[in-house]
């Protein structure tokens, strides 16, 4: 077929001079098809977010399994994770030291809640694809096999003929709109009409066309906007996929400092649970000398409510554990082994010190959803350009060649169109215009309001991410200020603790009053202790929601180092930001300080 097309193409006869320009300027437009139709479907790497998103893709779905019907909720062993070291003590309590890497790694490798989200920017990478296949070469084929009998009252008109044909070729559509065929078809046919040349015929074509747009479906900003918006589809599944990664890691560092909390609220409790029984009992060996029931009751009324707030600590422990189990999904901490997990991170009290408006940079910089809203606006403008290219008229220019020959050999017919004997060719404009438009005009208009909905859209979560930036700092230092104020709340405590002590040397009389007194005093020591916590884990849960809002929580120590199977420390940051950004290196430097 090669050496045929070749033949059509080439070495015409000086009086086809017309003729062989034509052939001249369909052989370029075909090779210029051959090359368009060469789509690629690649996109620009998108850093280490990508090698992880593909790692997970590849490790698919955890596995699992378990007795009893519990299979969906135990997970097999992973080679990934060593198994942490475990402690029992005395009454078979298991316990595991768990440090915050630890935690976030086994988060971000088995969490069913992450997982799930990894496979969608890989559907949507398959779309390229699926876009780009548009431009694939086609191969298409036809036989035919006809016999007809007829009978006439003349004699010249019976006839009795049988054909069989065969037609093979290729088509392809360029990215320019261009429409192209080249098709080789031979025709075998018998005849015993009277009047025929051959009673057996072979008839051989080659054939090729071309129609190429120049107004509507016209040129390559059209024909390849689907797969551009497929591109920018994936990035904008990918962006969501690191939103999500960076959800996760914020959920389990947040859940992880509460645990903490939860575990030195135990410790604090039971101390002053401790403390509360043995000024009852004081209370009570008083009970012939000075003590009256309402004060024995009254002491008793502060155990009781000692022990109440134990008991609801370690609920909110079991449940901060449970919750936190979930996410790392690990053979060695699921949610049916009764494991105690004990964090041994420690928390940050140091204060970050950083300049809202270079805040507000970063995060309308790194922010996933202000990426993604971004994106959503380059998908629209692609589409308006469509919609208002497409508004135009139809006009195409089409051509066509075509060789063919005829003999009643079939090697001859070859060497006939070999020879290029008996050559066809037109060429032609067509025009289409609907009268009205209504439906590119309509659809034009709509694009433009998508459009205008998209940078609506991006302005609004723009304003929200700056809102929740400056939320975000202002519960940073409300939170580092409370630590202050919890503190010295603690001290204040102590003292007045210690000074009942030191009443109680000067005076050496034990009264009911004064157990009383002690014990409202020893009351305040523990909420004041409690509350101290609680506003240290409030300052680093809210220093993390502050990179969450900023899309820094990927570039946290504590994340980084807990990918070491996916990225290596030596690799770039995976908050992905220019080299001569200075106010984002400057932001990045110091959100990873307070993370160390």
């Amino acid at each position: 077929m090669y050496s045929i097309v070749r033949s059509v193409f080439t070495q015409f006869p000086a009086n086809m001079y017309s003729f062989h320009f034509f052939t001249i300027i369909l052989s370029a437009l075909f090779s210029l098809m051959l090359v368009s139709g060469c789509v690629s479907d690649k996109v620009n790497n998108q850093g280490p977010i990508q090698a992880y998103q593909e790692y997970l893709i590849e490790k698919g779905p955890q596995e699992r399994t378990g007795i009893d019907g519990l299979e969906p909720i135990i997970p097999i062993p992973d080679s990934d994770f060593p198994a942490l070291s475990e402690i029992k003590d005395g009454n078979g309590k298991t316990t595991i030291n768990l440090t915050l890497e630890n935690a976030v790694a086994r988060a971000l490798a088995n969490s069913p809640e992450f997982t799930s989200v990894s496979f969608d920017p890989a559907i949507a990478k398959d779309s390229i694809d699926i876009a780009s296949s548009e431009f694939d070469i086609t191969a298409f084929g036809e036989v035919n096999y006809d016999k007809n009998d007829s009978l006439s009252t003349d004699i010249s008109q019976n006839t009795k003929t049988h054909s069989s044909s065969w037609e093979a070729g290729i088509r392809q559509k360029g990215i320019t709109g261009a429409e192209w065929s080249l098709a080789y078809a031979l025709t075998r046919s018998f005849d015993d009409s009277i009047n025929r040349r051959y009673d057996t015929s072979y008839e051989p074509i080659m054939t090729f066309e071309l129609r190429q747009p120049l107004l509507r479906d016209a040129w390559m900003d059209i024909n390849l906007a689907g797969i551009n918006i497929s591109k920018l589809n994936y990035k904008i599944s990918l962006t969501g996929f690191r939103q999500k990664a960076e959800d996760i890691s914020t959920q389990v560092i947040s859940l992880y400092w509460r645990l903490l909390q939860a575990r030195r609220d135990i410790e604090i409790q039971q101390a002053m649970l401790g403390m509360t029984i043995e000024t009852l009992k004081k209370v009570e060996n008083r009970k012939k000398i000075d003590a009256t029931m309402g004060d024995i009751k009254q002491a008793e009324t502060s155990v009781k409510s000692s022990e109440a707030a134990l008991i609801e600590t370690e609920k909110k422990l079991s449940d901060v554990q449970d919750q936190l189990k979930r996410l790392l999904a690990d053979n060695q901490m699921n949610l049916v082994d009764n494991y105690d997990l004990v964090p041994i991170s420690s928390l940050d009290t140091k204060l970050i010190d950083v300049d809202q408006t270079e805040l507000l940079k970063v995060a309308l910089k790194n922010n996933p959803r202000v990426n993604q809203a971004k994106l959503k606006i380059e998908v629209a403008e692609i589409n308006v350009k469509v919609a208002k290219k497409q508004r135009m008229p139809r006009l195409d220019i089409f051509g066509s060649t075509e060789v063919t020959a005829l003999s009643n050999s079939q090697g001859q017919a070859q060497d006939i169109l070999s020879d290029r004997d008996y050559v066809n060719y037109s060429v032609g404009l067509t025009l289409e215009y609907p009268l009205g438009n209504r439906e590119k005009k309509t659809e034009f208009r709509q694009r433009k309001l998508r459009h205008s909905k998209a940078l609506s859209d991006f302005q609004n979560i723009s304003d929200q991410v700056a809102t929740q930036v400056k939320e975000s700092m202002r519960r940073v230092q409300t939170s580092y200020k409370e630590i202050k104020v919890w503190k010295d709340g603690v001290d204040a405590a102590k003292i007045h603790l210690k000074s009942l002590d030191d009443v109680l040397r000067v005076r050496k009389k034990l009264t009911p009053e004064y157990l009383l007194t002690k014990i409202q005093a020893q009351d305040s020591l523990v909420n004041a202790q409690r509350k101290e916590i609680k506003a240290i884990v409030d300052y680093n849960i809210a220093l993390t929601r502050l990179a969450q809002t900023t899309g820094t929580v990927l570039d946290i120590r504590s994340v980084k180092t807990a990918l070491p199977f996916i990225t290596s420390l030596d690799k770039p940051r995976l908050v992905i930001t220019d080299d001569g950004d200075e106010i984002d290196k400057r932001i990045s430097r110091e959100l990873n300080k307070s993370s160390q």
